[in-house]
């Protein structure tokens, strides 16, 4: 089967209308210990004192340790990677900027993707992350055609070749024993950095006040969209000009 696209899912499946029925880290690892009692309104179990990822884009070096940290973290295959990155082209020669952004999963506060599946296989964790049990996804791809963000990718299980599911999972494991996610530990320039929610804003709006002294289209990202993103986006432009974002 090979890997599907949201386009190609859609045109091959006839979805539009039925969503609804269906590199080893060499960083020190950093330990995080959240609250993860409670429940939100909407019942999908995030934590009191709710966690989440920081994604700076103008720190990014475009070095990749993040998705490669990722990829070893989790034993992927090697044709498959939960980060992926967005390269975007902005104005007009000679005042050109080329600009990147994080293009994972957004771990929505109102996760569309967790009601429409058949088989439960998607779940809010108790740090507010959206996870999917592998073993139960059958791959059907009704995710992918509701995701606002176009993240999740169908692809054949290695040995197995079944369909499956491949996104962004929070690095589970680590965050139940108290370590920041892969992506997060390894990154070079701090670009991606792992907290509360709260203090991911904070450490956001600051950084989004300086850059406006260069860039005044800066920007935080995922406040309120969905409900608010467990991955907050700091922006050199408005949202408009990168792929993915609603």
């Amino acid at each position: 089967m090979g890997r599907v696209s949201r386009r190609q899912f859609l045109k091959a499946s006839g979805f539009a209308g039925a969503a609804t029925a269906l590199v080893t880290g060499t960083a020190a690892a950093q330990t995080v210990s959240p609250n993860l009692e409670g429940t939100s309104e909407n019942g999908q179990n995030p934590a009191t004192n709710r966690m989440a990822m920081l994604m700076d884009n103008s720190l990014c070096v475009n070095c990749h340790s993040c998705r490669l940290a990722c990829q070893n973290e989790n034993k992927l295959p090697v044709t498959e990677k939960y980060i992926r990155f967005d390269y975007i082209e902005t104005g007009r020669f000679p005042n050109v900027k080329r600009l990147l952004n994080r293009h994972s999963c957004m771990h929505c506060e109102e996760a569309p993707c967790i009601g429409v599946c058949p088989v439960n296989a998607l779940e809010k964790g108790a740090e507010g992350f959206t996870h999917t049990d592998f073993e139960t996804c059958i791959g059907c791809g009704v995710c992918l055609h509701v995701c606002p963000f176009e993240v999740p990718v169908i692809s054949e299980e290695a040995g197995t070749g079944k369909p499956k599911m491949y996104k962004c999972n929070g690095c589970r494991h680590l965050i139940a024993a108290g370590i920041a996610p892969a992506c997060a530990t390894n990154c070079i320039t701090g670009a991606v950095q792992y907290g509360t929610w709260d203090e991911m804003r904070a450490k956001a709006e600051e950084r989004v006040a300086k850059l406006r002294a260069t860039s005044p289209g800066a920007n935080v990202y995922g406040i309120d969209e969905q409900g608010g993103l467990g991955l907050l986006l700091v922006l050199r432009t408005p949202p408009a000009d990168y792929p993915h974002l609603v």
